[in-house]
């Protein structure tokens, strides 16, 4: 199946915008993109998957603009930002595995409804300001749901965790870095479940995702380096309510 002209230029700047607003607050272009192509008429089946390759790459572009930017620190392996990426993958790559297989038949009302009351959630949570003692295992929990909803979905990775992330003592800065980073290798795993069983999305639409979300990264982290940190932090506390509460009203009004 071949798109026209007009419907590619279309989706090419929605991913922009989308991964511009992903890669300066740490979430928004699965959490958006997904419903949004649905809505235009496109395929769940296919746009999960390229939402998921599409993240993929935007993500690792991402990750190389936060470090330039110093919103996070990948210089080497042994930086405390790094560990977080891997453990967040470590714990996150069982959870986007179950999740895809899941995603293939699972209703999509139940699978609206199960992340909007999660990001909902926390997006109260980092608006009231409420903080919790980090710990590793705090941290295990977030990688794993988070990953589970992208596998599922193709959104709702980045509002639970980078907003976790936050919740639990993680500068915002920090988190959105981390939170790219870590998209790369979940989203990749996620796609290849998906095309394995579904096989691969037409290929113009996958070229012109992955080239809007590649576009973007450096605009994003770059906003994320100049907004000070406590209003990125409400800032992302107040779009992940409006995602949650978009996902919630999809269900409602179909």
């Amino acid at each position: 199946m071949m798109y026209d002209l007009n419907t590619l230029l279309l989706v090419l700047v929605l991913a922009f915008i989308f991964e511009v607003c992903d890669a300066s607050l740490g979430q928004g272009y699965g959490t958006l993109g997904s419903p949004t192509f649905i809505l235009l008429g496109f395929d769940a089946k296919i746009v999960v998957p390229g939402i998921l390759l599409s993240q993929a790459i935007g993500g690792l572009i991402g990750a190389f603009w936060h470090n330039h930017f110093k919103n996070a620190d990948f210089t080497n392996h042994k930086t405390a930002d790094i560990k977080k990426v891997y453990f967040i993958v470590g714990c996150g790559i069982v959870g986007v595995c179950i999740a895809s297989f899941i995603g293939i038949s699972i209703s999509k009302e139940i699978m609206t409804t199960y992340i909007g009351l999660v990001v909902l959630t926390m997006g109260i949570l980092i608006v009231s300001g409420y903080v919790i003692p980090f710990t590793w295992k705090k941290l295990a929990v977030i990688g794993a749901v988070s990953a589970f909803n992208k596998g599922l979905s193709g959104g709702g990775y980045g509002p639970v965790v980078a907003g976790g992330q936050t919740i639990i003592g993680i500068g915002a800065k920090n988190s959105i870095g981390i939170t790219d980073f870590a998209e790369m290798p979940i989203c990749l795993t996620g796609f290849l479940i998906w095309t394995a069983f579904r096989g691969i999305p037409p290929l113009d639409f996958l070229f012109v995702l992955c080239l809007g979300a590649g576009l973007a990264p450096m605009f994003g982290a770059w906003i994320t380096y100049k907004l000070p940190t406590k209003k990125i932090k409400f800032t992302m506390g107040c779009v992940i309510i409006v995602l949650g509460v978009l996902c919630l009203l999809r269900v409602l009004n179909p």
